[in-house]
């Protein structure tokens, strides 16, 4: 068999079920495995790790949710797909939370089945470029970027919190992830908190904290009730067991003598600081960022490839790039949504400049920043994806590629958001 195959590991007691979905799962060239029992399923997952499990929830001696938490256990990203024809609605959410992928109901169709595992397999290789993505080495042999990834590769083992300061869209994200990849919670979860998810509840901090890595967005917004909260954590020592890692694009000192942060919280978390520098401060990697992108989406988002001109690249560096790394990544990507060459000259670098520009204007002049987060923030959803459908006449599949959105997220979102696609 073909190493490149993906093994599907069957755990079904019943002989006919199990030999049946064998065959034509090994018919539509996946490898497979069978078990007829949880222990048999126990050594198979134990002499080579599949890429999903078709997993029945009652069988003679270990039952399937006991068997979905045992494997989830050993290796968090393993795939699982529950089966069942006893099935309730308390077993499939109990199965969710467990991390199963997916819940198929017997007596099997096999179309449905076939679409169940291909799709889990799909978001499977998603959630692994994603995380490829996220833990690579941050881009850029400028000296700027040279010595913050020095810098990050001599702390990211310290015990003490890390901040990271920088403009919006300039790289903390992806330091972030990279502080996480070298440290010493690499094997737990990046934990990502904002000014509006951070909970009010230290019980359900010190448990997202424990083990991982916890990320604080946006620091300098915490609510007086969020800063305070996170100021006895630390004087308490009650976040020992994790990576603190935080961010803030505005000056936390400025904060403190406005009043408006604690400046014993600042004290706490201002003893390892690494300064995220703008993109105009390092365009000459702005070429190998450029190669990047495209690499990234044209596997990632299964677009088609396209080469940039030297002249392209060189429009690119002369650009002031106030959105930083993440307006250059949109720009690539909404060039090669919409583009029709196999080329990009510096033609079409300054039509998608244009429209990043007309698109920021807009959004400043029509969203009322009195509202409430909520109404605001739907009033920015409308007015974005109004924009994507624009720039794409309407095709809704192209637009899901341009926000980054699963096809049939985007539908239901419009439909939310009272948007008809026909009338665009």
């Amino acid at each position: 068999m073909s190493a490149d195959k993906p093994l599907i590991l069957v755990v079904d007691d019943e002989p006919d079920i199990r030999e049946l979905i064998k065959d034509i799962l090994e018919d539509e060239n996946y490898q497979v495995q069978i078990a007829a029992n949880g222990e048999e399923a126990k050594t198979a997952f134990n002499r080579q790790l599949p890429d999903l499990v078709l997993l029945d929830i009652w069988m003679p001696d270990i039952d399937g949710i006991t068997l979905l938490k045992e494997f989830k256990e050993q290796n968090k990203t393993v795939t699982i797909v529950m089966m069942s024809g006893h099935g309730t609605i308390e077993t499939a959410v109990e199965a969710t939370r467990l991390g199963a992928a997916d819940f198929i109901e017997k007596p099997l169709s096999m179309a449905k089945l076939l679409r169940g595992v291909e799709m889990a397999l799909e978001n499977r290789a998603k959630q692994v470029a994603i995380q490829r993505e996220m833990s690579q080495v941050p881009v850029g042999k400028s000296n700027q970027m040279s010595l913050l990834r020095e810098q990050v590769e001599r702390i990211a083992e310290h015990d003490m919190p890390i901040m990271l300061v920088g403009e919006p869209g300039a790289g903390k994200h992806c330091f972030a992830h990279y502080l996480h990849s070298l440290g010493n919670y690499a094997d737990g979860k990046f934990i990502e908190l904002s000014p509006e998810s951070f909970p009010l509840d230290s019980l359900k901090i010190k448990s997202l904290a424990r083990g991982n890595c916890l990320y604080i967005n946006d620091l300098a917004l915490l609510s007086d009730e969020a800063q305070a909260l996170l100021l006895h954590l630390l004087e308490s020592k009650q976040l020992g067991e994790c990576q603190l890692v935080c961010a803030t694009q505005y000056s936390l000192q400025k904060s403190v003598e406005n009043d408006d942060f604690l400046d014993s919280l600042l004290y706490q978390l201002n003893s390892i600081t690494l300064v995220v520098p703008p993109l105009n401060e390092h365009i000459e990697d702005i070429p190998e960022l450029v190669h990047h992108f495209v690499d990234l989406q044209t596997t990632q988002a299964g677009m088609p490839y396209r080469r940039f001109s030297v002249a392209a690249q060189n429009r690119l560096r002369n650009h002031d790039w106030p959105g930083n790394v993440l307006e250059l990544k949109n720009v690539i990507q909404r060039l090669l949504v919409l583009g029709d060459g196999d080329d990009i000259d510096v033609a079409d670098i300054e039509q998608a400049l244009e429209t990043e520009a007309e698109a920021a204007a807009e959004g400043d002049e029509t969203i009322n920043f009195d509202l409430p987060l909520r109404e605001a923030r739907e009033q920015f959803e409308r007015i974005y994806l109004l924009r994507k459908l624009q720039e794409t006449d309407g095709n809704v599949g192209k637009a899901a590629k341009l926000a980054g959105m699963e096809r049939t997220h985007l539908y239901r979102k419009l439909r939310s958001l009272g948007i008809d696609t026909k009338q665009i």
